[in-house]
This record gives C-alpha cells, structure tokens and sequence, in this order.
C-alpha cells in the first residue's frame, strides 16, 4: 500500500471499458441515440457491473491501484441527459451509491476529514460526493440541508451558466451573487458544506470569497494569466482564495492549459508552479478534472460535439476526443506525482499539493 495521501478534488476515478460496455456503447451510437443519453444509460450498467461481476471488479480495482489516488471528489449531476437538472442529481447518486454501499470493502463514503484518512490506512478509496451546479435546487433552499443528510460535503454555486446564486464562468455577464446566493452561502457555512468556485465567474467567485466565513475552493481550475481563458481563475482572485485560507486544485483538462494543439504534463506543472509561487504552497492541489476522458473514441467524439449543452462554445476547446500526453488515462495518475518530484518540489512540498491541503480546509470546514 501506497502510504502517500493523495486527493484528487474533481474525479470519478478510472473506468474500465469491457468489450461489453464499448459494443453497448457503439450499438447506442448506431441509434442515433443523443450521447448524453448514452452516457446515462451507459453508467448504470456500468455500476451494476461494479457491484456484482467480480472478474471486473478485479480489474477496476487494478485500475485504482495504478492511479495511487486515496479519495476523489465525484460529482453527482452531470452523467444525465439532463445535466444538473434534479433528475440528474437522483440519477447520479443512485448509481454511486449502489456502487459505494456494493463495496465497502473497497470504498469508503466520505463524511468528515477522519473518513479521508481512515481510507488510506485500510487502503479503500475514499469518495467524496460533491456537486457542480446548484441549479437543481431552484429557489429552495431548504434542499441543502437534504443534500447534506445525504452524504453532498462540497458544492460548487454554478456550472457554466447563470443560476438562481449567481453567474458561470462562460455568460455573457456576471453580476455577481444574488440575494438568494448570499442565503446560500450562510446556509452552507452552518451546514459544514465547502464552497466550490471553479467554474463561477469573477465576480461571483470573489463575492464568495468575500461572504464566506469559511475558507473557499475551486476544486479544478488554472491561472488564466497563463492562457487566457473563461474557466482561469485571475491572480487577484487565485490570491484572495488562499488569503481567505482556501484550496486551488489545478486541473489536467488538455485544452485548458495552453493553446498548442498537443497539451503535456509539462503544461498542467507550469500552472502548478505558477499558482505556487503566486499564493505560496499551503493552497495548491490536484484536481484533475479527469471525466470524459475516459470515453471510447467514438462516444468520445460524439459528445464533444454536444458539450454547448453544458455552456462551452468552440473557443474554450473543451473535447473529450484529446488526451493530455501522460495521462492518457486514470492509471497514468503517478506521472503528476512524478513530474512535481522532476520539477525540484520536495517529498514534504509533494505531500501538501498531493492531499494534505485539501486535507486540512476539508478538516476546518466540514470537521
């Protein structure tokens, strides 16, 4: 066993494409099927698959043990052709946790800080059940506290897109939090719920910043002045972020790092080294990112085509067809580890950025 702790705040982990699963998943492509559809269909007999056919679950715990990873952040909303819609939230949870209550053996829910630590020294995986949109909730605030009794311990206030809280990263304007988005805030603070700012806008992100009593999170994000683009976060607010006592986890989604046509690791370390010498290395993480990228090529493909449907338009490059040359796939996850050890960051530094950062603001805000 792997004795390193090492969190990757925005993930699902690996997957492990059967035959079974790709042929399902090409026979659905031959229908004409929408890949979100496909997608949602798709997860549930793969969890099915987890929770009761034990060769594969040989290999998908292989496929975990490659990585090194101890816990990730799994969202909960997303895999559904209604993405973060309430469908979506009761579609996705139902199949994590099918999988999470089907292998205790293996996996550990994720509740407070101790539950992140006792899955290292059991060797289980720790997952922590997070949202990306609060979308879902409306104008129903009462709905956090349920989300919370159901195991949700980090929730980012907005995809993309405008939500009742306030504006994504990729509209048109970005007025900051609502009056409603404030109410959130609170009611997060109280509840013990981590505030994730990835993919909120500026305006909206600092105002968090600046209303929480708690240190805030962007889980999965990257300095936009190392490229400009929607889903960076800009230095002055990087800044305020670990002012405020927070996290940054830096993400490994080719395309979003630079604008060569070919990302590398080389890429995702410049914007860790970046980030580091900006707000000090207390602040800095991992958070991969890492979704569609596990797709079969053709599914893979499908979907980029269709990603407009979450608010991304052709300038953000965001495709789920390229690879970051590697991390090519989940398992390939020590060669972050090794290319911060390449880069002169010391066992000590590497700990911190691997788990212990997120560690301690997870342990200050959710106990």
């Amino acid at each position: 066993m792997d004795s390193r702790l090492i969190i990757d705040t925005l993930s699902h982990g690996p997957l492990v494409w059967s035959d079974n699963l790709v042929e399902t998943s090409n026979h659905m492509l031959s229908l004409g099927l929408s890949p979100w559809k496909i997608v949602q269909d798709l997860i549930v007999v793969a969890a099915k698959t987890i929770a009761s056919d034990n060769d594969y679950f040989a290999k998908y715990v292989d496929a975990w043990r490659k990585s090194g990873v101890t816990s990730v952040s799994w969202t909960v909303g997303p895999i559904h052709e209604k993405p973060y819609s309430y469908e979506g939230v009761f579609h996705n949870y139902s199949f994590l946790a099918h999988i999470v209550d089907s292998r205790k053996d293996f996996f550990l829910k994720v509740l407070k800080a101790e539950d992140i630590e006792k899955a290292l020294k059991q060797d289980k995986k720790g997952i922590i059940f997070s949202f990306q949109s609060l979308e879902h909730i409306g104008s129903n605030i009462d709905l956090l506290d349920l989300y919370y009794m159901m195991g949700i311990r980090i929730m980012q206030l907005t995809y993309n897109y405008r939500n009742l809280v306030g504006d994504g990263c990729t509209e048109r304007m970005d007025g900051g939090l609502s009056n409603f988005g404030l109410t959130v805030i609170e009611r997060m603070n109280k509840l013990g719920i981590l505030v994730d700012v990835s993919h909120c806008g500026p305006k909206t992100s600092m105002d968090a910043v600046e209303n929480s009593k708690d240190p805030v999170v962007a889980t999965h994000t990257f300095s936009k002045k190392l490229y400009d683009h929607d889903r960076g976060k800009t230095d002055e607010l990087l800044k305020a972020i670990a002012e405020k006592g927070g996290y940054i986890g830096v993400l490994a989604v080719p395309g979003f790092l630079t604008s060569r046509p070919k990302t590398t690791i080389d890429d995702w370390l410049d914007h860790v080294d970046y980030i580091v010498n900006l707000v000090g290395i207390d602040y800095v993480g991992i958070g991969t990112d890492f979704y569609g990228f596990s797709l079969p090529e053709p599914l893979a493909k499908k979907i980029s085509e269709f990603l407009q449907v979450l608010g991304f338009r052709p300038e953000h490059r965001a495709s789920f067809a390229t690879k970051m040359e590697g991390f090519e796939d989940y398992t390939k996850f020590p060669n972050l580890i090794q290319g911060l050890a390449d880069r002169g960051y010391s066992d000590q530094e590497i700990d911190k950025i691997a788990g212990q950062n997120f560690l301690r603001v997870f342990r200050k805000v959710v106990g």
